[in-house]
């Protein structure tokens, strides 16, 4: 059997304030007269909607190579509908309350001024923790909700008693990320902490594509449908919200830094660096949720040591003076507890183990636990317990005693 070292690594940063936001070149429109559904053939446009301008990291990096992809949409995805769109897009947003039930779908209102044949994209650039500046985030306006917000279900309130919601999917350097956010995240607005959030997506090929998830939810879930239907599932819960100028630069390397809010949202990257042989699977290998989600910066395989490592970073405190307690959710499918520890999943549960890392050298073990839902062939992990001073999280099931050779 042989074993490769599997990487991913990306930023999951969210721009929330015009502050944030760096406009760049721009591509041309042109309109759509057939009022046909967008059909993505090239680099440069579909029938209508014009790309944004091709990012910086556009076949650049030979690493990333498998970015370049032009079957998934460039940019901002926008809502399903029939004079817009029908693919690569949002159909629904479904809310559950704390014992999951169904409370209704979110009510799309669109802004009146948007006309997504018209609107042009621009870049919003960040800092890599390698101090290079990437075109990392696409959007049509300063504010974030140029196409339009949605109405939460009747009953149902921000933490503020209102109503509104921003509902995004772009794509990025190497994912595209869901985000669901209210209307004054920056100053600590939440969406109902507890309640389940379910963004449904209509996409041809992104299935292709999507095998390793993260998210900042709780109880996070993926379904990929074989209708071009892609269900994504998490909880709103407390998150701290790092300071807007510092970035996640200044988390990295440890630090006792405030966090400048403490809102909930729900933010889903499905990671498009790894893609799949098998297009009709119906769900993700790997499923992520952590409140270390915000400068989240890679996640590997480390075939020689048998341990998956998640690299992760927050502030170490909320404003309010109090420690951040760590989490961290995971769902691996079976098959890897054979493939990479070599031990069937339900006996891998068995010997799961988190050990938390950090930079001055010292570590901890995390509370752990662990089981094998056979019938979706998860093995569900939990690790609690632990603070962020920028750890590496390692992750293993091996059995003490079992040798392993490790090809060369």
């Amino acid at each position: 059997m042989t074993r490769k070292k599997v990487s991913l690594r990306f930023l999951s940063i969210v721009a929330l304030t015009a502050s944030l936001l760096i406009p760049l070149s721009q591509s041309p429109a042109t309109a759509n007269s057939t009022g046909k559904a967008w059909n993505e053939d090239s680099r440069s446009f579909s029938e209508g909607w014009p790309w944004p301008a091709l990012p910086n990291w556009w076949n650049q990096d030979e690493s990333f190579k498998q970015q370049s992809f032009t079957d998934v949409r460039l940019g901002q995805w926008i809502t399903c509908r029939p004079e817009w769109s029908m693919n690569d897009c949002i159909e629904s947003v479904t809310v559950y309350d704390k014992d999951n039930k169904n409370l209704g779908s979110m009510t799309f209102i669109p802004e009146k001024t948007f006309d997504p044949f018209e609107t042009r994209q621009f870049w919003t650039k960040s800092e890599t923790p390698q101090k290079t500046l990437i075109d990392n985030y696409p959007n049509f306006d300063a504010n974030g909700f140029a196409q339009g917000l949605w109405k939460l279900p009747e009953g149902v309130k921000l933490s503020d008693g209102k109503d509104l919601v921003g509902v995004s999917v772009a794509r990025m350097l190497s994912s595209v990320q869901v985000n669901v956010s209210p209307v004054g995240l920056g100053d600590g607005v939440s969406l109902p902490v507890g309640y389940f959030f379910e963004t449904t997506l209509k996409s041809k090929n992104l299935r292709k594509y999507t095998r390793w998830i993260s998210s900042n939810g709780r109880d996070p879930s993926v379904i990929i449908g074989a209708d071009d239907r892609i269900i994504i599932k998490g909880v709103a819960s407390r998150f701290p919200i790092p300071d807007s100028q510092k970035g996640c630069n200044g988390l990295y390397g440890g630090n006792e830094e405030k966090a400048r809010a403490d809102a909930a949202f729900i933010a889903v990257n499905m990671a498009t660096y790894l893609s799949s042989e098998n297009p009709n699977s119906q769900a993700a290998d790997i499923v992520m949720g952590t409140n270390g989600w915000w400068c989240f910066n890679g996640i590997n395989w480390d075939a020689k040591e048998r341990q998956l490592v998640v690299n992760v970073a927050a502030p170490h405190y909320y404003p309010d003076g109090t420690v951040v307690d760590g989490w961290l959710e995971l769902k691996i499918k079976g098959r890897l507890a054979k493939e990479w520890w070599g031990i069937s999943p339900d006996e891998a549960t068995g010997y799961a183990k988190v050990e938390v890392v950090y930079k001055d050298g010292t570590s901890k073990t995390a509370t752990v636990t662990a089981s094998y839902i056979k019938e979706k062939d998860w093995i569900d992990l939990r690790a609690y317990g632990f603070t962020y001073s920028n750890p590496a999280i390692k992750v293993s099931m091996k059995k003490p005693e079992t040798a392993w050779s490790v090809p060369q």
